[in-house]
């Protein structure tokens, strides 16, 4: 687990990833994919959540890996419009990057509402999307 309340942190977090991508033998492709979704997640939380926020990793077998990102913000307004690929203007970003992010994995569930955000990605090796 890794602490997000800092840019040093999602850092730390994308090194994180890298590595345990690595042991499980992801392509280098699949590998790019995971880090920009990392990077994406938990940029969102230091940019819109007004909170600190937490990133966890987790090798589901030898086949993939799970993300979790949590944060007790306020929650993600407009959603349906953000995942249907609307601009939706904010202080920082479009809100293009949670969409990004969703693309780049193969599940992605967020529950989310005024007493914070959960996000749930999962990338599974060689599973072939879009």
């Amino acid at each position: 687990m890794v602490v997000i309340k800092s840019e040093n942190d999602i850092r730390i977090a994308i090194n994180s990833i890298r590595l345990l991508a690595k042991s499980l033998d992801f392509s280098n492709v699949d590998m790019q994919k995971i880090i920009v979704a990392v990077s994406e997640l938990t940029q969102n939380i230091l940019d819109h959540s007004g909170t600190i926020g937490i990133v966890k990793f987790e090798a589901i077998g030898t086949r993939g890996i799970r993300i979790v990102v949590e944060d007790r913000g306020k929650g993600i307004d407009q959603l349906e419009r953000i995942l249907q690929g609307h601009k939706v203007y904010s202080q920082k970003g479009l809100g293009l990057g949670l969409l990004g992010a969703k693309r780049l994995m193969d599940e992605f569930t967020i529950d989310t509402s005024k007493e914070g955000t959960k996000i749930i990605a999962v990338k599974w090796k060689g599973k072939k999307f879009g």
